[in-house]
């Protein structure tokens, strides 16, 4: 997964933080947040999280406030107080197919300055792009809360009926030309593409405030310093997701001294519920588990004061410690989470190296002496050996290969829609590596062996891993089905398997050019000759002819 990685003022963070830092200094403070020191020159810093499921830590204020209880000896933070806004956003039915939810708060008696509209900037792309998915999943709104008249409509507009002055434009456009004429509209229509109504956020008086996952007004969306007084929104399809990205950046308001309020949400189905809301859930962590696990020998006591550094509450009942969990983080599932904060407070750098007491000899796997041997027979066919990544997108395994409707293993809260999923099938992979090399001399004859991983609900962890073999093969002439086949012939007898070809069609391959391979009875691949429309769309130009097993 990409890191993350976030910039900010040396100034900024030290008046977060309550005190002042050396380079030295910080290059320790940082390890509380899971994070490295990038860069630190010229009153300015760079720190990169090493945790994707920790969007608290993302932003400046987010990483003083973890590393802050490690250098003030003052109790466990709180929660913020927060007091009813009395303001109201009735989400309407007509909203549910483009974008379902919303959740909200106020913030009152902030400064805002140019150093916070840097931070604010930075902290929503990072959570728009990152754990929104590139606004999919969550999408954030942030609003001069003295422009808005009333209680607020979240409901779905017909495209052509709604006009307003987006952000950074002056004159009125409708829906559907805002997704064609703005940039933020074209950057994120397809997250609008095909729906009959799109979302729109506007107050008792008429006034639009926004359009999620797209654009702001240049009304009441333009933050501008100066303000004092804010409205936040963040829309998307689970309220878990939305929920967690607003209580980021209501937490970031509150540690620069705003004031935090709750807004009434009602459903479309007329349930009501109050946000932001923070949270502790209860934990408990028994101290031999702790140790255990650790290879430590802390005492009740020691193992409470380091999580209480980690915004953990507690209390000590025997041999085990009840605990709450910090008010604003989702990703504690499991006590080896809480082993996990208990050593970074004690500090990785403080543990020493211990000799282990039983000792092994390693030695090479069965499987790994298999595949071994499937390699050095590709290699004396003359194949030369690729290397792809495992993880890869949906639109390369399978929109670009003519499927329709596939299962993959899918990454919950993926970085980058290019390594989305865990790859089905090599040949995707291995077709794109011919597209990068267009310009080398042919013909190109590669290989590659590695793992596909595809759902199995019977399984222990509802996956299969499978070890499989691509082959890809392509000139400008001379070759076809027999090419692959004869591959397949000679891979046989030299590792001494037999097989049967079975006529089968599929998407990818061309009709009455393609076959299963089965052994034992069992399929164990196919092998063909690429169709027309795959080899476009990879921009290969050359015929290409494929053979894939599973090893």
């Amino acid at each position: 997964m990409k890191m993350v990685m976030v910039d900010f003022e040396l100034s900024d963070f030290e008046k977060l933080a309550g005190r002042k830092f050396s380079k030295e200094q910080m290059e320790d403070a940082v390890l509380y947040a899971k994070s490295e020191l990038d860069k630190f020159e010229d009153g300015k810093a760079s720190v990169e999280i090493a945790d994707t499921n920790r969007p608290d830590l993302w932003s400046v204020e987010g990483i003083a406030r973890a590393i802050r209880p490690f250098y003030d000896k003052g109790k466990t933070p709180s929660a913020p107080k927060m007091k009813n806004s009395g303001l109201q956003v009735k989400i309407e039915k007509s909203v549910k197919e483009a974008r379902p939810f919303t959740v909200c708060g106020v913030v009152k008696g902030i400064s805002v300055n140019e150093g916070l509209l840097v931070s604010l900037i930075q902290m929503q792309e990072k959570i728009s792009n990152t754990f929104g998915r590139k606004r999919k999943e969550a999408a954030i709104g942030i609003y001069d809360f003295d422009k808005i008249e009333g209680n607020i409509r979240y409901y779905g507009a017909e495209p052509r009926k709604v006009k307003f002055v987006p952000l950074d434009f002056e004159n009125e456009l409708d829906l559907d030309e805002i997704l064609e004429l703005h940039p933020k509209g074209i950057e994120f229509a397809h997250l609008l593409k095909g729906k009959k109504h799109y979302p729109i956020f506007e107050d008792s008086k008429g006034h639009v405030l926004s359009m999620p996952p797209i654009i702001n007004s240049n009304y009441s969306g333009k933050v501008e310093p100066g303000k004092r007084n804010l409205f936040v929104e963040v829309s998307g399809f689970n309220l878990e997701i939305i929920g967690t990205a607003l209580n980021v950046l209501m937490l970031a308001f509150a540690d620069r001294g705003g004031r935090l309020e709750t807004v009434k949400v009602i459903d479309s189905n007329g349930k009501s519920f109050t946000t932001p809301g923070f949270k502790r859930e209860k934990i408990s962590l028994s101290i031999e588990y702790l140790n255990k696990v650790s290879g430590m020998q802390f005492t009740p006591k020691q193992a409470l004061q380091l999580l209480e550094k980690m915004h953990y509450k507690g209390k000590i009942q025997g041999k085990k410690l009840l605990l709450e969990t910090p008010f604003f983080r989702t990703d504690i599932l499991h006590p080896i989470d809480i082993v996990e904060d208990a050593l970074i407070a004690f500090g990785y750098n403080r543990i020493g190296p211990e000799i282990p007491k039983v000792f092994t000899q390693g030695s090479e796997l069965a499987e790994t002496r298999k595949i071994d041997k499937v390699r050095d027979a590709c290699v004396g066919l003359g194949l030369q050996e690729a290397l792809t990544f495992t993880l890869t997108s949906k639109e390369k395994q399978e929109g670009r290969m003519l499927l329709k409707s596939e299962e993959f293993a899918e990454i919950e809260n993926f970085a980058s829609l290019n390594y989305q999923i865990f790859r089905k099938r090599l040949l995707p992979e291995l077709l794109e590596f011919l597209a990068k090399n267009k310009s080398v001399e042919l013909p190109h004859a590669i290989f590659e062996i590695g793992k596909t991983v595809e759902l199995h609900a019977s399984s222990e962890t509802g996956v299969l891993e499978k070890q499989k073999l691509c082959i890809a093969l392509s000139n400008s002439q001379g070759l076809n089905f027999n090419s692959a086949k004869s591959l397949l012939q000679s891979l046989s007898k030299m590792l001494s398997f037999s097989f049967k070809l079975q006529e089968a069609e599929s998407a990818f391959l061309i009709a009455g050019r393609s076959a299963e391979v089965l052994a034992h009875g069992k399929s164990i691949g196919f092998l063909g000759e690429l169709h027309p429309q795959v080899l476009q769309n990879f921009g290969i130009e050359n015929p290409v002819c494929v053979l894939e097993l599973e090893v």
